[in-house]
């Protein structure tokens, strides 16, 4: 997520079999998402560790819940009030983790590590709620194997194996579940875009297991352009594409940077100027290149004015995202705001009087997903919401939901 001011449906479905795309499965028609011959519209959530939680590799499960049956319990509990509040989907972050995590589970059983997912799916599919998972393909786990950043262009390289195997692994065993809402790469590729790499910290040792090597300090050939987002975006996409024809595919970026143009022009001796308006919003539309079928956003925001820095000075947050998604409805394409939630944090917004507004002006846009930020989740206790502590969101979106999602009573 940034902090800046920046369907499965309840509804019966059917399978069909050959080539003709199945019934129960998003399409994308221009500007609008299309399921079973009518448009559809929904708001999910976010739990970030869903699977990892579930599975009890997540990081921090002896920090934040004691043991794994506590952390798998919690699961249990944000789903089954996502299908109390008639919430539609859950993006989550569907990679096995940090190398210490997936060594626990995925790197030692991996026939266990896909039977837990099951039971997850099983679980949400009974609870009525959709998965979105965001598969994190890039620039994937060069750290395990001693490789760069860059190492995920290069076929030949551990990383670019090592992606490729578990995307084919996830994709090919759900292709034909419409539990999957759609598939997402990866979260806000395109933030790290020109972000010279020389000098900064990668992960620490301590989420690395016992024995392996290191590097802690990143080098230039770490770095991914602007360039390579897009070649990756659309080398990734059709390759997801070609294992699976029933479902759509997003980026999960968050937006470009305010300065994207000076960083893509001067990188890696960074001199910075500030986006126009109108360059900031061809870069977004140009960030998420076909064959990605759904673009995606992210957005925090209050009602404050937007400050000279940016460049949407001058406008709400709400403005802000009105301009994106009109530019991108103009462009013929669907928008999803894969986060949606209050800054600096829900306690300076106790009734999420921000969000609730968000919604109704993204309901008159016509914007076809959105996921609020964030659900059941402890790592972020200021932002972490659910239907008792946020009773009026979670209304404002049931009502959402009930009226375009088409749910079932």
């Amino acid at each position: 997520m940034r902090l800046v001011t920046t369907c499965w449906v309840g509804v019966t479905l059917i399978l069909t079999g050959g080539a003709t795309m199945a019934e129960g499965f998003m399409k994308a028609e221009g500007c609008k998402l299309m399921l079973d011959g009518r448009e559809y519209r929904a708001i999910g959530v976010n739990v970030p560790h869903l699977h990892q939680a579930y599975l009890g590799t997540w990081f921090h499960i002896r920090e934040k819940y004691g043991t794994p049956e506590n952390a798998k319990a919690a699961v249990m509990a944000a789903i089954e009030d996502a299908e109390r509040s008639r919430l539609a989907f859950i993006r989550f972050f569907a990679d096995p983790g940090y190398p210490l995590d997936r060594s626990l589970l995925y790197d030692k059983d991996p026939e266990a590590y896909w039977r837990g997912m099951d039971e997850l799916f099983a679980l949400c599919r009974e609870h009525h709620v959709k998965l979105v998972p965001s598969l994190q393909t890039i620039p994937g786990p060069y750290g395990i194997f001693g490789e760069t950043g860059r190492a995920i262009l290069d076929p030949n390289s551990k990383t670019h194996e090592a992606v490729y195997r578990y995307v084919r692994e996830i994709v090919t065993r759900y292709k034909d579940d419409p539990t999957v809402l759609m598939w997402e790469l990866m979260n806000e590729g395109m933030l790290h875009a020109d972000v010279e790499m020389q000098g900064r910290k990668l992960l620490p040792a301590g989420v690395y297991p016992p024995g392996a090597t290191v590097r802690e300090d990143g080098q230039l050939s770490d770095s991914l352009r602007w360039d390579d987002f897009q070649q990756l975006y659309r080398e990734h996409a059709a390759f997801i594409k070609s294992l699976d024809p029933n479902h759509l595919v997003t980026s999960g970026d968050a937006s470009v940077r305010p300065e994207c143009t000076s960083r893509r022009e001067t990188f890696p001796d960074f001199r910075f100027r500030s986006d126009t308006w109108r360059e900031w919003l061809g870069n977004n539309l140009l960030s998420q290149p076909e064959p990605l079928d759904v673009l995606s956003f992210h957005f925090y925001g209050n009602d404050e004015v937007a400050g000279p820095s940016v460049p949407w000075a001058g406008m709400t947050t709400i403005e802000e995202i009105q301009g994106v998604v009109r530019c991108v409805h103009a462009a013929g394409a669907p928008v999803f705001i894969g986060e949606l939630g209050a800054s600096p944090n829900n306690q300076a917004d106790p009734h999420g009087t921000w969000i609730c507004k968000s919604i109704d002006a993204m309901e008159t846009e016509g914007v076809s997903l959105m996921a609020l930020w964030v659900w059941h989740f402890s790592w972020q206790p200021d932002l972490t919401m659910d239907s008792e502590t946020y009773p009026e969101v979670v209304a404002r979106a049931k009502a959402f939901n009930e009226r375009h999602a088409l749910l079932t009573p």
